[in-house]
């Protein structure tokens, strides 16, 4: 024991270190990082190829021009980014995984459904993007899927074993690579739209349902993101003005996810052909000069590593909270080839996969925000102690029955491909009202519920 706590004082800002802590306490004397670490891991997270093609989902699946997708993006990012910031704010004054605070609201043994439910998106998330860049990593060098789908999943997860200090050192370099390259591509984008094309009802029936399902996409993206949020700021010392941590979260999100989805909302427009492809490079093989094409390949495939080692990373923590008894390099380990897995797959079919994936994804994850952040602002008031966050006798909280009833009163407004509900299917001009209502109903029943139980 004397050797683990030795271990963890001295990670400090080790890089070429092995992570010693799993989903403990993060004490005083093991803080370290600037909080400017916030915006630069989650920017170069966002700016990759699967924040592009959510924006190309928005044209090619909802039929939108190019003016009123970028409204419904906005306005999903505008939700998505402000319960992420808050999120992460919680961080460093817990200093505990986000998924390890979700236990003072579910239960220590409540928190394993959200928890499983977590360690799953992780493998899903990793499967998602490693499609993308094993797509472009086999354009660039010619080999076949599974070769380059084994070498992406083998960068990845040596990335995630490492730890909390490399994922932050990986993404401060790749940001600024991505940045340059993007922004080339954001040229050619923007340059070649055409922006006097209509809303197309061949697609969807209602104009102002397909700003509502384009805002859910965005959103959806972003709650994917939410339940990660303190598991990279919880190393940061406790007297960092949580503004600080907000505004980096927030507008880290938001300009990376907002232009990248502009810029997918542009090719979808310009290549509405490939923008439904199967293969997403297909959107990208148009683009002038040429070889603007190869670089921008070669950062998709960074743009992999860069948000793929957040996905194994939170899922292996996640995999910790429901009790597998094994360490968290071994969890990250498991939870890529997990996600390799998946890749191989589900690669045949990525764009549909992708949005009914998104689609999921929100509907468990915006109820769980509404819970946790009520627990954290109205009924704990953020006063909370460490060994309730540890303590198998706090078995289950009523933060699980908000949760579950939200989701099921949320399910007549869902609309998507799998699944549409009553309300959803009556009247198509409302789109998918499900993350928000489920938001509402969990919050609400969360705070009589959660202010009864809070002494006990």
């Amino acid at each position: 024991m004397a050797t683990e706590e030795q271990d963890a004082l001295q990670y400090k800002d080790e890089v070429v270190r092995i992570e010693p802590k799993g989903i403990e306490h993060i004490v005083d004397a093991e803080r370290h990082g600037k909080v400017s670490s916030v915006f630069t891991l989650w920017f170069g997270a966002n700016v990759e190829l699967a924040t592009l093609t959510t924006g190309v989902a928005a044209v090619a699946f909802f039929g939108l021009n190019f003016k009123e997708a970028a409204i419904g993006l906005l306005i999903g990012n505008v939700i998505g980014v402000t319960l992420l910031g808050l999120l992460s704010t919680f961080g460093p004054r817990l200093g505990v995984p986000q998924m390890v605070h979700s236990r003072a609201s579910f239960g220590f043994f409540g928190n394993f459904i959200p928890g499983f439910l977590n360690m799953i998106a992780g493998v899903m998330w990793f499967a998602v993007n490693t499609i993308l860049g094993t797509f472009a990593f086999e354009t660039v060098f010619g080999t076949n899927f599974i070769v380059a789908l084994l070498i992406m999943v083998v960068i990845q997860v040596i990335v995630a074993v490492y730890g909390y200090n490399m994922i932050h050192a990986v993404e401060r370099f790749m940001a600024i690579i991505l940045t340059v390259v993007f922004l080339l591509v954001s040229v050619f984008a923007f340059g070649h739209a055409n922006y006097h094309l209509a809303f197309n009802p061949k697609i969807y029936p209602s104009m102002s349902g397909a700003i509502v399902e384009a805002a859910g996409l965005a959103f959806s993206y972003l709650l994917g993101w939410t339940v990660f949020a303190s598991d990279y700021t919880r190393y940061l010392s406790s007297n960092t003005a949580p503004k600080k941590i907000f505004w980096n979260a927030a507008s880290s999100n938001f300009i990376a996810c907002l232009w990248l989805e502009l810029v997918g909302a542009a090719l979808a427009i310009i290549f509405p052909n490939a923008a439904g492809s199967p293969n997403p490079m297909a959107l990208l093989s148009g683009i002038t000069p040429h070889w603007l094409v190869s670089v921008t390949l070669v950062a998709v495939i960074i743009g992999t590593v860069t948000a793929n080692v957040l996905n194994i990373y939170s899922g292996s923590l996640s995999a910790l909270v429901v009790n597998i008894p094994v360490k968290r390099w071994l969890a990250a380990v498991l939870v890529g080839l997990a996600g390799g897995v998946l890749s191989f797959v589900a690669h045949k079919a990525y764009y549909v996969d992708f949005e009914n994936f998104l689609f999921l994804l929100g509907y468990w994850l915006s109820p769980w925000v509404a819970v946790v952040l009520m627990d954290f602002l109205v009924v704990h008031r953020g006063r909370y102690t460490t060994g309730m966050f540890y303590d198998p006798r706090r078995v289950v909280r009523p933060g699980l029955w908000a949760w579950l009833v939200a989701i099921v009163v949320s399910i007549p407004f869902f609309d998507q491909t799998l699944y549409t509900g009553f309300i959803a299917h009556q009247y198509p001009q409302l789109g998918d009202l499900s993350y928000y209502v489920s938001f509402v109903v969990a919050g609400l029943l969360y705070w009589i519920l959660g202010s009864r139980r809070v002494s006990a």
